[in-house]
């Protein structure tokens, strides 16, 4: 426990140098370190990365040649004082975003070059500097390595799903009708070129939507609209990029040619229209109205509105609109505040809201409608017929969510104490400064947890009790209307 982690891996295993920052030594090797790094990582025999933890070293990487964003001189605390509060309630906790060092491991030898070099942007403290200053340092480690705690209103959103058709439940939109239209929203603006394990997040987008349409029942309708995909994310060319939302596809029962044709003509190319997109689907939908459909909205998308328009009020609009759709907004490798937006655009539209970070997790999404399908084409077939009764009862997805919870803690908290322990035994966290941040840490591991309890505790009431109520205290107990 007292010894700190270290890049050297052979001699650091007898022997540790009190100051490695501070000696010239040390940062020759840790330069060397890194250039091997690099070329390891040209070859083909480089162990592969998860999309998000290489996705998060670019990110980290893009910066190695411009001054770390450190305070002054006249002002040494600047850089930790612009971080926000850390969390402490559990709606606080699942809508704050995800740290950009949140999927690296303080204690991996690959990964701690490039979680160091953003460790020495943080001033040293000694005890003497006040708490303000002590919860300021606080709250940037919690910036920069918070995982991301999915709001327990999701999970009773994913419960709904499959508790489709159950006579007990109260909303309307989980109810059979006789119509089944399915609309898949499309961001083909230029952050889809991004490469995710060796294809682009459109190739992966493209077979992924491919897939799922293939699956739906004969009698449904589904439809593929797509924005972004024409001019450039130049400014010359924001309003033709703005302008360019289509619906590719459908409505129409799935056409394995004539979908492929349309998907293989999309390209990414501009910007990003999240708000027009929406208030789009819902005059494609409007032929549906909700009394007599079923109808279900994906959209994937990977950024924020970018063309100016008002994504949360369309989301809004589509709620309440005639045709109530059950909207799934996805989340592909966004970054904090791309996560904020779409998170709040499922909120505003009272749908769910997921992060994906490559194809399978993409595909699993896809999944809950063709669960929703399957059992809209047994009812419609009569298979089940009057006596359809299924109260939910997924013990596991409860179990497994609240279990993601708990391992996402232990990942940051071990992120936290490593990282705590390296700055103490380095002396630049010493004193009372370092008694205060380590009592932090420890309060926020015991916090997060009483949280998985309680909520694992809540959601299993589901099986016990009628949806209605179970509706209603969680959304007076998980309101994740925040501003």
């Amino acid at each position: 426990m007292g010894t700190s982690p270290c890049t050297n891996s052979s001699t650091c295993q007898t022997e540790r140098s009190p100051h490695p920052l501070r000696k010239s030594r040390y940062v020759v090797c840790l330069a060397i370190l890194l250039g091997l790094m690099v070329l390891a990582a040209c070859t083909q025999d480089e162990p592969k990365q998860s999309s998000k933890e290489k996705a998060t070293a670019e990110k980290v990487d893009e910066s190695k040649d411009a001054k770390p964003d450190k305070g002054t001189k006249d002002d040494p605390y600047g850089y930790i004082m612009k971080a926000p509060e850390a969390p402490e309630t559990l709606q606080e906790v699942s809508h704050y975003p995800e740290g950009e060092l949140a999927h690296l491991k303080f204690r991996d030898e690959k990964d701690q070059p490039i979680i160091l070099k953003e460790i020495d942007k943080l001033p040293e403290l000694d005890g003497s500097e006040g708490e303000d200053v002590y919860e300021a340092f606080w709250n940037k480690l919690v910036e920069l390595y918070a995982m991301e705690y999915k709001d327990p209103k999701e999970l009773w959103e994913q419960l709904k799903v499959k508790s489709f058709g159950d006579p007990d439940i109260d909303d309307p939109r989980y109810q059979f009708k006789d119509g089944l239209n399915v609309e898949i929203i499309l961001d083909a603006s230029g952050s889809m070129k991004a490469d995710v394990n060796g294809k682009s997040k459109m190739d992966l987008a493209k077979e992924a939507i491919r897939s799922f349409a293939k699956t739906l029942p004969e009698d449904a309708n589904i439809a593929l609209r797509v924005y972004g995909h024409k001019g450039s994310g130049s400014d010359e060319d924001k309003e033709l990029s703005c302008k360019a939302n289509e619906k590719v596809f459908g409505f129409s029962g799935y056409d394995e040619s004539k979908m492929n044709s349309a998907i293989d003509k999309i390209e990414p190319k501009g910007w990003t229209s999240v708000a027009d997109s929406l208030d789009q689907a819902q005059k494609d939908l409007s032929a549906f109205p909700a009394d007599q459909n079923t109808n279900i909205i994906y959209l994937v998308s990977d950024g924020i509105e970018t063309c100016d328009g008002d994504p949360l009020a369309a989301a809004k609009s589509l709620k309440d609109s005639d045709v109530q759709p059950i909207v799934n907004v996805i989340g592909f490798d966004v970054d904090a505040a791309g996560q904020k937006q779409l998170k709040d655009v499922a909120t505003s539209a009272e749908g769910s809201y997921a992060n994906v970070y490559n194809q399978d997790e993409l595909t699993s999404e896809f999944d809950r409608a063709k669960e929703v399908a399957e059992k809209w084409e047994q009812w419609k077939r009569k298979a089940l017929g009057e006596n359809f009764s299924e109260k939910v009862s997924n013990g596991f997805d409860i179990l497994g969510f609240s279990a993601r919870w708990g391992l996402d803690n232990l990942k940051e908290n071990n992120n936290l104490t490593a990282t705590l322990l390296y700055l103490r035994d380095n002396d630049r966290l010493t004193g009372d400064a370092y008694e205060f941040i380590s009592n932090k840490n420890d309060e926020r591991r015991r916090n997060i947890l009483d949280m998985q309890s309680q909520f694992e505790e809540d959601m299993k009431k589901v099986n016990e009790e009628n949806y209605e109520k179970m509706n209603e205290m969680i959304n007076e107990k998980y309101n994740s209307n925040k501003e």
